[in-house]
């Protein structure tokens, strides 16, 4: 059997300073990962809104190719109408 002694010893009671900044300490870490958490989710809804971006640019027959759900290609089929209506109307007006 070997004996080995602890690197630094330890104490069982922390004089009061000492417990104050263990208490900062901890409350920081936990502030940072919150932020840490925050920053998370809001790259998420970023990305998220960005990808809803990308999806809307593309054609109705390009959003049937790759399998989009039926009330985005119904949304993307009224956006185009409307433009439709909106371009027939401008040339009726310059006639």
């Amino acid at each position: 059997m070997t004996t080995q002694y602890c690197p630094h010893p330890i104490l069982l009671h922390r004089p009061w300073p000492l417990r104050l900044l263990e208490a900062a300490a901890d409350r920081a870490v936990t502030l940072a990962r919150r932020i840490r958490a925050w920053h998370h989710g809001r790259a998420e809804i970023r990305r998220a809104a960005q990808a809803e971006r990308e999806l809307a640019g593309l054609s109705l027959y390009t959003l049937r190719d790759i399998g989009a759900p039926q009330g985005l290609i119904g949304q993307r089929r009224w956006q185009d109408e409307q433009d439709d209506a909106q371009w027939m109307s401008g040339l009726q007006r310059r006639r």
